[in-house]
């Protein structure tokens, strides 16, 4: 799907980020999210699509610093940096903060981690 199919088919996005534009759709209950250009890729744009998550209190919808470093635990990953984690297998995730987290009403879930195999 392009970024113009993306638009004709759901309109607006719901939310505009300095990382991603992202959209609902509520047919299949996603979020479809197009990364921007030149954040994380060469200039082009990508189009990803994960499940919708909803937040337990949408006035709050981020976890505190302790649950978000309890989540990155139970994952495998120990922090190296103040926002920088590892996992033994030498995956990193990069640049985490609350803000990359959705605390639902199963407990808190990543929507917007970003992976990688480099040590930087």
């Amino acid at each position: 799907m392009t970024i113009e199919e993306v638009f004709n088919k759901y309109g607006e996005p719901l939310y505009v980020g300095s990382k991603h534009l992202v959209w609902k759709d509520t047919e299949r209950n996603r979020a479809i999210k197009a990364t921007r250009p030149g954040y994380l890729t060469d200039g082009s744009i990508v189009i990803t699509s994960q499940p919708w998550r909803e937040a337990a209190d949408p006035s709050s919808p981020h976890p505190s610093t302790e649950e978000m470093t309890e989540c990155m635990q139970s994952f495998g990953f120990s922090q190296v940096t103040l926002n920088d984690w590892r996992r033994v297998d030498g995956i990193f995730a990069r640049n985490v903060t609350p803000g990359d987290f959705i605390k639902t009403k199963d407990g808190v879930v990543p929507i917007d981690v970003c992976l990688d195999d480099r040590d930087a």
